[in-house]
């Protein structure tokens, strides 16, 4: 048996937890720049807010119902989705974080155990041990895990085991075709033509035409409504085909300086990613973007990607790329919104391919860039950081309703007497 997990609300609830008063009130949390709707309470839900919304769209609404607003605070999102996993960690012998406000655990051998109870067991324990309410479906495959949280969500409790062919059919019976996982917008369309509105539906056709039709993907995901394993929880992440770091800017940049500090910090973010998870990468692209929605301005859109002579995790390696390519492909007279990079041809830490003519410090470069993410865990994020990437950062995001960082911070701890 297989469980699916996921925070209510994730980023709500997050900021919930550390101000309790917004129990019951309308809040939405927006995207990066303070741009559009990424999280709503229920009460925000009710209203009609929706996802994606544009918050100058909503703005007259949300006042209007006395809502809450915040900026996005990652540290505080990823440091409480860390909290869950270590919990999730106790009921399970493999766990597989999907995103940051979910994950598939495995339970394993379940003889003799009443499955209802456990699951329960799991849904107060979390909430009492983090705070941060969830919602926990269990299936025999990891798609109908998936499909039993989102119709538990659906009935409003806080978990749903389908054990039994029974609860199966019955939940599949009048379970929308779109809420099925893996189902897209090209095959949702492709199945509605061939009548299919429901996942009983779509469990009723034959195998070969939905591998005809969806290829192996929507056959095993037909297989795994049937109960049939196909999908299996992986408990080594899998090393990523690419990393990227990018943000627009708070208002249009149109001086080189704030740009290069942009892609600096940018670097330093692809850098510490690729130390995280043991790798190199053997490329790197940079880019910049205008604003393509102002039809008032002249667009822009460059990039160059650079092979890296040796791959490279450092900061400052990665950060002198960065600031070459940026003042390659800048040209003034433009009205930039938002640059990036993105690091491709991962490869293993240790497996660099060296070159007999040319010298590479790459003891050294480690040696540094260890000190650096010593220091840095130690004092906090960005405490050491390279001369190129500033402190003060004019040009960074907007952020008007941050909350405060209440487990990331020493400063913004919360005290009680």
């Amino acid at each position: 048996m297989f469980a699916h997990v996921d925070i209510n609300n994730c980023y709500v609830s997050c900021e919930r937890l550390f101000n309790p008063s917004l129990e019951g009130r309308v809040v939405v949390v927006l995207s990066n720049n303070d741009g559009c709707v990424i999280a709503r309470s229920n009460e925000a839900k009710a209203i009609g807010i929706k996802m994606a919304d544009a918050e100058f769209m909503v703005r007259q609404n949300l006042k209007k119902n006395n809502a809450v607003i915040f900026s996005s605070n990652y540290p505080l999102y990823a440091d409480m989705s860390a909290r869950l996993m270590n919990n999730l960690a106790r009921y399970t012998y493999t766990l597989m974080v999907y995103s940051i406000d979910e994950a598939f655990m495995a339970l394993g051998d379940i003889r003799g155990i009443d499955l209802e109870q456990h699951t329960g067991t799991i849904s107060r324990n979390v909430m009492q041990h983090t705070g941060l309410p969830i919602t926990v479906g269990v299936g025999p495959t990891m798609a109908l895990a998936k499909l039993a949280n989102k119709a538990a969500k659906k009935q409003k409790r806080p978990y749903l085991v389908l054990d039994t062919t029974e609860k199966i059919s019955e939940t599949l019976l009048d379970f929308p075709i779109e809420d099925v996982w893996g189902v897209g917008l090209q095959y949702y369309h492709k199945l509605t033509e061939c009548g299919v509105k429901t996942a009983q539906d779509f469990r009723a056709l034959q195998p070969d035409f939905v591998r005809q039709e969806m290829t192996v993907q929507g056959w095993r995901l037909h297989q795994e409504l049937w109960g049939k394993p196909c999908n299996v929880i992986k408990d080594v992440a899998e090393r990523s085909k690419g990393i990227e770091s990018s943000q627009s800017f708070s208002s249009y940049q149109t001086a080189l300086e704030p740009i290069e500090e942009a892609a600096a910090m940018h670097a330093a973010t692809v850098a510490l990613k690729l130390r995280q998870q043991k790798s190199m990468a053997m490329t790197l692209t940079i880019y910049l973007r205008t604003n393509k929605h102002n039809v008032k301005h002249d667009q822009h859109y460059p990039s160059i990607t650079v092979k890296i002579p040796f791959a490279a995790n450092s900061t400052h390696q990665l950060t002198r790329i960065a600031v070459q390519a940026i003042r390659a492909i800048f040209q003034p007279g433009y009205n930039y919104m938002k640059t990036g990079i993105r690091a491709t041809g991962i490869i293993p830490e240790g497996e660099i391919q060296y070159n007999l003519f040319a010298g590479y410090e790459h003891s050294r470069e480690q040696q540094l860039a260890g000190l650096m993410d010593q220091l840095n865990d130690r004092y906090g994020r960005g405490t050491l950081r390279l001369a190129a990437d500033s402190f003060e950062r004019k040009w960074a995001m907007k952020q008007e309703f941050l909350s405060k960082q209440y487990t990331t911070d020493w400063k913004d701890l919360v005290i009680t007497r």
